[in-house]
């Protein structure tokens, strides 16, 4: 089954089957490790802080930034509060009494001569007024400063465990959140920057960065890593460390597993991050949602044999949808002439499904944002006519199965999908 991986201008793609299946899978997958007492904590607890941690390459930035825009996260930068309180303590008084500008390169030089100026209770003290001030929001800290001065203390996080226990009991954290990348991915994308040059004129922001610096990039993921190790062991012994292997470079594929966690802990969502999936054999039984722009994906599109293996064409469907993200509203998964229509002969996949409904209407799994959507096209035919079968299972993954579709096949389609959709 050989198919080209490439990427049309609609996204819909065709999976290719080269190389070997479990290295191919290793590259693709985002694997999130997270134990079910983080979800506890964050539905029932009343911990609504969050602290967050990635090295260089790790695509820190981008995931908060999606934070905010999709759950409206209040982020807490510790490198920024820092910026900002020494500018304060190290700048000159002018005549006024005001604090004169201090350029920041004079503040990294003073810093440079003088690292004892910065200590993790400060900083500690700083993240704590910021959390007071916003009392009732989730707040995600950015808690390792970015800088190699500051980093390059060796001391700084000795006292991590000490301080953090005394910051939680004014400001109790849900859990950490680091977002890794392993060693050997790393230098090898750094080695291939390495190799780039500017564009000819090129000195705006979007040409090569300082981080296509791989010996610098380098030695400041190795200082990351020091100076991680206490916060780290802190959260992983009370069970509260919740790791992201990133190494696949997607962005994509990596928002859409942290999207889905976060929606699982039913966070006030601004966008929609439910997936809900509609298997069908015949796609006019969702024309009215296809006529709402609810994508329709079918296999016989995205695969060049589709009457390759069960578990393969399984395989490219996930592949698929992690590619396209999470929908405006849901995706209609058309099987007609594949080898989903025969999966009542493939077995049972031992998962974790924890909800299984009959004779139930999309709409009672729709949030506000996903009814909004549909109701914004106009269309003649209602959106909501047709019964189906549900498979609800964890990380806010909804299963539905047109009416009359086989119900062993059913079972079979959605246990393969909730096992091979691991977060």
């Amino acid at each position: 089954m050989g198919c080209a991986n490439s990427r049309a201008k609609d996204k819909q793609l065709i999976i290719p089957r080269n190389g070997d299946p479990k290295e191919r899978q290793r590259r693709s997958t985002v694997h999130i490790n997270m134990s079910e007492n983080i979800r506890e904590l964050m539905l029932n607890s009343g911990r609504r802080t969050i602290v967050f941690f990635g090295g260089p390459k790790s695509g820190k930035g981008a995931v908060i930034e999606e934070l905010v825009e999709s759950f409206g996260v209040k982020v807490i930068s510790a490198e920024s509060l820092l910026h900002n309180a020494l500018h304060k303590k190290l700048a000159t008084p002018n005549a006024d009494g005001d604090g004169a500008k201090l350029e920041t390169a004079a503040m990294l030089s003073q810093l440079k001569s003088q690292p004892t100026l910065v200590n993790l209770e400060w900083i500690f003290e700083l993240i704590k007024t910021e959390v007071m001030r916003y009392p009732d929001t989730v707040h995600v800290i950015d808690l390792l400063p970015n800088s190699k001065i500051i980093l390059r203390d060796k001391t700084l996080f000795d006292n991590a465990a000490a301080l953090l226990q005394k910051f939680e009991e004014t400001c109790p954290v849900a859990f950490a959140m680091h977002l890794y990348i392993d060693k050997e991915n790393l230098n090898r994308q750094l080695d291939n920057a390495a190799h780039l040059t500017n564009p000819e004129g090129c000195t705006a922001p979007g040409g090569i960065n300082d981080e296509a610096d791989s010996a610098s990039t380098k030695k400041r993921h190795a200082l990351y890593e020091e100076a991680l190790k206490p916060v780290q062991e802190y959260f992983r012994q009370s069970d509260r460390l919740v790791e992201v292997d990133v190494s696949s470079m997607s962005h994509e594929r990596i928002w859409f597993k942290i999207v889905r966690m976060f929606a699982s802990f039913d966070l006030s969502e601004r966008q929609n991050n439910n997936l809900i999936v509609i298997f069908v054999e015949d796609a006019g039984k969702v024309q009215a949602l296809v006529d709402r722009k609810v994508r329709l994906i079918k296999m016989v599109d995205i695969v060049d044999e589709p009457a390759a293996e069960f578990d393969l064409l399984m395989e490219c469907l996930l592949y698929q949808i992690a590619e396209l993200g999470c929908p405006n509203v849901c995706y209609a998964v058309d099987v007609k002439d594949s080898t989903l229509e025969k999966a009542e002969e493939q077995e049972t996949k031992k998962c974790l499904v924890y909800e299984q409904l009959n004779h139930t209407k999309l709409s009672s799994h729709l949030n506000k944002y996903q009814k909004n959507m549909l109701d914004e096209e106009e269309s003649s035919e209602s959106w909501d006519n047709n019964n189906y079968v549900c498979y609800k299972a964890p990380n806010n993954l909804t299963l539905l199965f047109s009416e009359g579709f086989d119900s062993k096949r059913a079972e079979v389609i959605a246990t393969t999908y909730c096992s091979m959709d691991k977060v």
